[in-house]
């Protein structure tokens, strides 16, 4: 489901319900560049990476460029129809943010990469004219220190030139004796000029010298003048919590998508992603704020919101031998997309994705993911009851390598395989079955080629 500016309010609770409601959430960003790996300085460009050089290089990365799609699929198991229903939902992000705020960002564009997403059709206009806007947790924070601070201390004292010394004088008798008179006209007085009004620098004069000397008194901006009344606590006081209310409703605003990302990190539901390293630390760099200084950092703030995160393409190649062959999203699903069990389908309401191949969409992407998780697990759970059943030594092991050898086609399976009975459901992931799979990255290139998240 597209999910715009239009209509994002709309839409929003039944995205967070969606969450909530998961079994597990498949994620997918498309990104204005991505990092390039060139070794580090000073080192033969054959050398590989170590992890924490991977990370600092896709940190980098991170910072300078934007989000620009955010895909999420929210899955969840149906007992009657023995399905899993998927819900995914692809949204634009709108860098832009909203001016009253102050906040304006820079981001740099890579050629390749938007290249790349031009081909794959992407609409760039989509982004400005109808994509959402977000504020940043850091953002957040600033914004609201900095409104803290406007409405506990007075605005800073501005030169009175010498012009305007006697406009000054001026209105200051004015007040003092509308003050003197135990009988006045009104209970209000106004100052302006004559038949000019005031402009902005002569009301923040008013402003700036009744708070001086008059401190009972208080003052009210309008178009061409400034009134000056009387202080009244109560009035005050409604003064400041409308003003507060007002601010609030605006914020509330202003995060816009950043609603669906503290949702999802609320729920602390398993988080799934293929390739999913760059993901999170592009996520957490958009949306959250300033990313730690070390990988290590990261893993342990990542563990806390997440406990358990998935990489689909660490279980595409989950040993030594597949570890750098070739796993693209696409092609994985092409091998499974056959396989009948266990069920997948898109929920009622959902279903722009059931005939439209849209490769590199966010929302489509994440969808896949997330097919690819049921029928990889799936598979990998048949091979495993089998040799179970069997009681082959290192039924795991044996498992492990049958998915292997069916997704890379490293020998030739028997033709017994096409008739394996796939299971309806997989095991809940909160029980052991996992382990060999949970909290393990694929990180490609790396001298560890991998990214544990537990233990940290």
């Amino acid at each position: 489901m597209d999910v715009n500016n239009a209509n994002f309010r709309y839409l929003l609770p039944d995205i967070i319900d969606s969450i909530e409601s998961s079994s597990f959430v498949a994620i997918d960003l498309e990104l204005s560049g991505i990092h390039k790996t060139f070794g580090p300085r000073n080192t033969p460009l054959n050398r590989k990476q170590n992890l924490e050089e991977r990370y600092q290089e896709v940190k980098a990365a991170a910072e300078r460029f934007q989000v620009l799609q955010f895909g999420l699929c929210a899955v969840s198991y149906d007992e009657i129809l023995e399905s899993y229903i998927c819900r995914p939902f692809n949204f634009f992000v709108n860098p832009n943010s909203d001016t009253k705020f102050g906040l304006d960002r820079e981001y740099v564009v890579q050629a390749s990469a938007i290249g790349f997403l031009l081909e794959s059709g992407f609409d760039f206009n989509a982004t400005y004219s109808s994509g959402i806007r977000y504020m940043s947790c850091s953002e957040e924070q600033y914004v609201v220190e900095r409104e803290n601070r406007a409405a506990q201390e007075p605005k800073e004292d501005i030169h009175i030139d010498d012009a305007s010394q006697q406009f000054v004088k001026d209105f200051i008798a004015e007040i003092q004796e509308w003050v003197d008179d135990p009988n006045p006209a009104f209970d209000f007085v106004n100052i302006s000029t004559m038949g000019q009004g005031v402009n902005s620098y002569q009301k923040r004069l008013i402003h700036q010298v009744v708070r001086k000397t008059f401190p009972h008194l208080q003052t009210m901006g309008r178009p061409t003048f400034v009134q000056v009344i009387r202080t009244d606590p109560a009035a005050e006081k409604m003064k400041r919590d409308e003003r507060r209310a007002r601010f609030d409703l605006d914020l509330q605003r202003a995060i816009g998508l950043r609603h669906v990302i503290d949702a999802l990190f609320a729920s602390k539901k398993p988080l799934v992603g293929h390739n999913i390293f760059t993901d999170l630390i592009n996520l957490y760099e958009c949306f959250i704020g300033t990313l730690p200084d070390t990988s290590k950092e990261f893993a342990h703030i990542l563990h806390r919101d997440f406990p358990i995160v998935i990489d689909t393409k660490f279980i595409a190649t989950c040993d030594v031998e597949t570890a750098g062959y070739s796993s693209n999203l696409q092609g994985i699903w092409d091998l499974l997309s056959t396989q009948e069990y266990p069920a997948i389908e898109l929920d009622i309401g959902y279903t722009r994705y059931a005939t439209s191949r849209l490769a590199h969409e966010a929302g489509y992407d994440s969808y896949n993911t997330a097919q690819i998780l049921v029928r990889l697990v799936g598979r990998y759970h048949a091979y495993l009851t089998r040799h179970l059943e069997t009681k082959s030594d290192d039924p795991e092991t044996m498992a492990i390598k049958k998915l292997l050898d069916f997704l890379h086609r490293l020998d030739r399976f028997p033709l017994a395989d096409h008739r394996i009975d796939m299971p309806k459901r997989v095991p809940s992931l909160d029980l052991p079955f996992w382990k060999d799979f949970i909290n393990k990255l694929r990180v490609n290139g790396t001298l560890e080629g991998l990214w544990l998240l537990e233990g940290y």
